[in-house]
């Protein structure tokens, strides 16, 4: 099993926290690399302008691949600092991710090991934390 995201934003900072999640896709991608289905697992994180109506998915295809397609609004997320965007994205990705594994079952995954691992990963790195972390990434879109 492999696991990746790529982004479709207006914002840079979502680039650069997508950046940050590198780490954590290779301890998945090196721990779980025995694990045939699902071959993928592939984020999508997409901060788009409210009027474009689009929606979070996701599908199984026959490739035995899982897209978690997830859309965020970009009029909220323009007005957060990077640190509140990093809390609320990293809770809405392994929320997904969660529910995600709860609906498929996939049988070569221990999905609670597997969520704990990405959570104790993501906890190493800033992500996941139960509050926002305001002593750092101050940093404003606009």
């Amino acid at each position: 099993m492999e696991m990746s995201v790529v982004c479709d934003t207006y914002l840079p900072y979502l680039l650069e926290l997508r950046d940050e999640l590198e780490v954590i896709w290779d301890k998945v991608n090196e721990k779980y690399k025995k694990i045939e289905e699902p071959k993928e697992i592939g984020f999508a994180f997409r901060c788009l302008p409210n009027e474009i109506k689009r929606k979070t998915f996701r599908r199984y295809d026959k490739d035995k691949e899982l897209t978690l397609d997830l859309t965020v609004s970009y009029e909220e997320y323009k007005k957060m600092y990077k640190t509140e965007i990093r809390h609320d994205l990293g809770h809405t990705f392994y929320n997904y991710l969660e529910d995600s594994l709860k609906k498929y079952k996939f049988k070569e995954i221990n999905s609670k090991e597997l969520l704990s691992d990405i959570k104790k990963w993501c906890n190493e790195i800033g992500w996941l934390e139960d509050e926002v972390d305001y002593s750092k990434d101050l940093d404003c879109p606009e």
